[in-house]
């Protein structure tokens, strides 16, 4: 038999309230997700405004303004990260769409928006 290493305590002497989860396992596994969950929302967004020709440069618009609310919803410290990661990606998308139109204002946005 091994002697009992203080790295790795017994747990199966212990109480449900004294074995507490590892909390930098979880919290990656949680940063994980999210970031997962982030890059859906890009992809999601950059396939519907690519690939479905009824949208209009409006609405695709509109459908980036709500994919980056989405994620700050989600994740609040990634602002700056996404000003200077995905939206580059997303001006670039909407620019090879529609190369002479114009950046909208953002508050144009609110009737199609709930």
């Amino acid at each position: 038999m091994c002697p009992q290493s203080l790295a790795f305590p017994d747990l199966t002497n212990m109480s449900k309230s004294e074995a507490q989860p590892n909390t930098e396992v979880r919290s990656a596994f949680v940063e994980r997700r999210r970031l997962r969950r982030i890059r859906m929302i890009v992809e999601l967004t950059h396939n519907l405004i690519s690939s479905d020709m009824t949208v209009c440069h409006r609405e695709a618009q509109c459908l980036v303004q709500c994919a980056r609310k989405a994620i700050l919803d989600l994740y609040p410290g990634f602002d700056e990260r996404y000003e200077r990661i995905v939206r580059p990606h997303f001006d670039r998308v909407l620019h090879e769409r529609w190369p002479d139109q114009d950046v909208l204002d953002m508050s144009d946005c609110s009737d199609l928006v709930n």
